[in-house]
């Protein structure tokens, strides 16, 4: 039995949490750089320390209808297609919870896609839905974002 280190975000209504270890560093959100050949996922890109990030905007791609958030902020993230920035409403705490707490998630909740998800956490009178970075993109988006050339384009933008 293992336990859990989570950190807990908001996206429009719902908690979300992701492993903490996934998680590099978390920054205010000013802005990012819109990339004409970007794919239309990538909502823009920002440098971190001479490194070039694409943002992606975790409520458009979850709850588009939702109202934006005052104060966004960035999860820096690693994953198989490389850094990204996860934007999210707002980055709320820390918990731990333990490895049997986490229940397998039905096939659609609250109109978040499967694969995305991998598992409810019940907490307290929270729910919180875990997600799995791996799947935040596709398949074909992850191919097409290391593809896209982002730090030569904004060798052209300077």
């Amino acid at each position: 039995m293992s336990d859990l280190r989570l950190i807990t975000f908001r996206i429009g209504p719902e908690t979300f949490v992701l492993d903490i270890m996934a998680v590099r560093q978390i920054i205010p959100y000013s802005g990012s750089t819109a990339v004409p050949t970007a794919p239309s996922f990538v909502e823009g890109i920002i440098v971190l320390r001479n490194e070039v990030i694409p943002i992606i905007d975790l409520r458009d791609r979850l709850f588009p209808r939702a109202e934006k958030a005052a104060e966004p902020l960035v999860l820096i993230t690693h994953s198989t297609a490389g850094m990204i920035g996860l934007k999210v409403d707002e980055v709320r705490r820390i918990v731990t919870v333990a490895s049997d707490a986490l229940l397998p998630p039905p096939p659609l909740v609250r109109g978040v896609r499967g694969e995305l998800l991998i598992a409810v956490i019940p907490y307290g009178d929270e729910v919180y839905l875990l997600i799995d970075l791996e799947n935040v993109l596709t398949a074909d988006e992850k191919v097409e974002l290391r593809e896209a050339d982002l730090r030569h384009e904004m060798m052209n933008a300077e």
